[in-house]
């Protein structure tokens, strides 16, 4: 399913007419900058040239059973564009954005990402939702469990290896673990840039001993 749903999601973003992009922009404001870039984007009648910007959203199980979007990737945007030098200088002057990925800089444009890559990216992982609201069906009247606390090999500051999912084959240093969730925050490079991701502990594998 969760390669349909990858190929399908490849197809949407092989329809756009540019070339897909990365913006760095501060951590937690996303949403303000997106919007800030889309009445930039109408009022500078750029319709033609910009056509699409993203943030990868996806569902993650919050208090009370409520479900949440979080943003897999603070402090990134993807826009999908005809990089010419009117469209590069008006979205690198947005308030907020601090600039493109994959430039080296001194005016130079930055390179763009291929659709296999953006795809991965913005894939929205529903296995974490699925589970839980199986889990949740029928419980309103029955008392609450105790907590099972996940177990993992390794430990904060370890440097680990992802087996699965998009990121198979990086390592990176675990900064963070929750363990009643089962996840943990690993320090991986992405985009040239060092950026906290969350993994499932069933995903990571201890890499070398410290």
């Amino acid at each position: 399913m969760m390669e349909q749903n990858l190929f399908e999601l490849e197809d949407e973003l092989s329809s756009y007419k540019g070339q897909w992009f990365v913006i760095n922009c501060n951590s937690g404001h996303e949403d303000r900058v997106r919007a800030d870039l889309m009445q930039k984007i109408e009022t500078s009648s750029l319709e033609d040239r910009i056509f699409d910007i993203r943030i990868s959203k996806g569902p993650v199980m919050g208090k009370n059973n409520k479900i949440n979007e979080k943003n897999k990737f603070p402090g990134y945007l993807f826009i999908n564009m005809n990089m010419t030098d009117e469209t590069w200088f008006i979205v690198r002057n947005t308030p907020g954005v601090t600039g493109f990925i994959g430039s080296s800089g001194k005016g130079a444009k930055p390179l763009p990402l291929t659709v296999e890559e953006v795809s991965r990216m913005l894939e929205q992982d529903n296995v974490q939702q699925t589970k839980n609201e199986k889990g949740s069906k029928g419980n309103a009247n029955q008392p609450k469990k105790e907590k099972v606390l996940y177990t993992a090999s390794f430990n904060t500051k370890d440097v680990v290896l992802v087996k699965d999912g998009p990121f198979a084959g990086t390592e990176g240093q675990v900064i963070e673990m929750d363990f009643e969730k089962g996840v943990a925050v690993v320090n991986i490079e992405l985009f040239g840039r060092i950026t906290p991701t969350e993994f499932e502990f069933i995903t990571l594998e201890k890499a070398f001993s410290n």
